[in-house]
């Protein structure tokens, strides 16, 4: 006999498809290697800069905005495809973020920003397959 929590959280007793579990992991990898990223780059601003200023709140920004994204994704991504209708903005959200990592990429041709590029790469095409949204 099912105990309560396992009542409430029928998905858990699913099984997952193999496939479906590749691309879940792969996008939790991408979401917490971002979230890493996100932070560092956030904590790096009082180091780069000297003073408050419009270049350091963008710095800031962009870094709180990679963390936020990555919340989000991380968020979604549950034992099965997400299906809540946010799942779409979540998705759409990813590739307006890859878009501009590559725009900030060409400004900024450093390692790192390869690497937060690829990450949001990963985490997007990874969402396709486990953020379904509502059908």
């Amino acid at each position: 006999m099912p105990d309560a929590h396992h009542a409430a959280h029928p998905v858990a007793e699913s099984p997952v498809d193999p496939a479906f579990a590749r691309w879940r992991r792969a996008h939790r990898a991408a979401s917490y290697v971002l979230a890493v990223l996100a932070l560092i780059h956030s904590a790096l601003t009082a180091t780069l800069y000297a003073s408050w200023s419009a270049n350091a709140v963008w710095f800031l920004g962009t870094g709180l905005g990679l963390l936020l994204l990555s919340g989000m994704n991380l968020a979604h991504v549950g034992l099965g495809p997400c299906t809540l209708p946010t799942a779409r903005a979540v998705r759409a959200a990813n590739w307006v973020f890859v878009a501009f990592g590559v725009g900030a990429f060409l400004a900024v041709p450093e390692p790192q920003a390869a690497i937060i590029v690829a990450a949001l790469a990963l985490q997007a095409g990874a969402s396709q397959r486990t953020l379904r949204g509502t059908a």
